[in-house]
């Protein structure tokens, strides 16, 4: 009798083919665990039904047709799922060697565990490591606040018990749904329940096509569709309901945030002008005045230290250059 934990894995992918093969890789090429994975092509014109093909025996199921999106692929992946752990992995990041196994242990250590949670590596569009997302906790209030204080999503591992408690994502976001899942996992787990881990279990690539590079403005509304309806529910701890405009206010800094990133400074101010009037303590605090002296930096100079900064991670994290090499560290 086979007795090695059965983990979920569903990749949706769109139009990603220079990646797709080393996702795909990473996953079929774990070692030391059963795998029951998807793979769910929204219909790409780019050759990856080829790639995906050319790995169907490995694969419980895929498809490449058009379809209702990134979350409704990984809803479909965790409807069939039945593997004790479920996760997804976007086409464009990657499991490192080893990785599937390590949480295994974890969750096998101790039957209370519903999540693990691991840290990712962050390369640039040519695998180069450009920094590191250190595995954190979920904390409810700091995810409500800021729109954000997530872990790295292709670290974040999920008892499947607990999903059928929970709930499926929601099919209806197409940026957020890990954030909205990740609360509502907050909203359930009690102390002791997750398993933060700190070596990195996945590669998270960043590159100009990117879905968090390309829709600023389509993040933040559904960040705020999202906190309306949390805080309509009335389901948080009565401390957590009182925070409902920092938590607006904080969407737009996050809007302001990511318009200032993407050069974008006449909407950056704009923005961090509307959180001001929602909240005007939220913008007087440490997060609100660390972005106003960063929307006086002129992008130009913004975007050359970045460059500085990148340059420094990547002789840092020297070892793991090369894409593909990376390991369970």
């Amino acid at each position: 009798m086979n007795l090695l934990p059965q983990f979920t894995i569903v990749t949706p992918a769109f139009n990603q083919a220079q990646y797709l093969e080393q996702a795909i890789r990473s996953v079929v090429e774990q070692n030391d665990v059963r795998i029951e994975y998807f793979v769910f092509d929204g219909g790409s014109t780019d050759g990856s039904a080829t790639i995906i093909a050319k790995h169907a025996r490995a694969l419980a199921d895929w498809t490449s047709a058009p379809d209702a999106g990134q979350t409704d692929a990984i809803v479909r992946g965790w409807s069939k799922a039945q593997g004790a752990y479920v996760a997804w992995l976007n086409s464009d990041d990657y499991y490192v060697p080893g990785a599937l196994a390590a949480v295994a242990a974890e969750f096998e250590r101790d039957e209370q565990i519903q999540v693990v949670i691991g840290a990712c590596l962050m390369v640039d569009e040519h695998g180069t490591v450009i920094g590191r997302k250190y595995a954190r906790d979920f904390n409810l209030q700091t995810m409500l606040t800021t729109s954000g204080g997530v872990p790295g999503q292709p670290a974040v591992f999920v008892r499947r018990s607990l999903v059928a408690v929970v709930g499926l994502p929601d099919a209806a976001l197409h940026y957020v749904m890990d954030w909205e899942y990740w609360m509502r996992l907050a909203l359930h787990l009690r102390p002791g329940q997750v398993r933060v881990m700190h070596a990195a279990l996945a590669v998270v690539r960043s590159w100009p096509g990117t879905k968090t590079r390309t829709g600023v403005e389509a993040i933040c509304r559904e960040h705020r569709a999202v906190l309306e309806r949390l805080f309509a529910a009335g389901t948080l701890p009565l401390e957590l309901q009182a925070l409902r405009s920092t938590a607006l206010a904080g969407t737009h800094l996050k809007q302001s945030f990511l318009e200032w990133q993407a050069g974008l400074n006449r909407a950056a101010w704009r923005s961090f002008a509307q959180a001001r009037k929602i909240s005007a303590a939220s913008v007087a605090g440490w997060r609100g005045s660390a972005l106003w002296l960063r929307l006086l930096l002129p992008y130009r100079l913004y975007n050359w230290l970045q460059t500085q900064v990148r340059s420094f991670k990547a002789r840092t994290y020297s070892k793991f250059e090369t894409a593909g090499t990376h390991r369970l560290a």
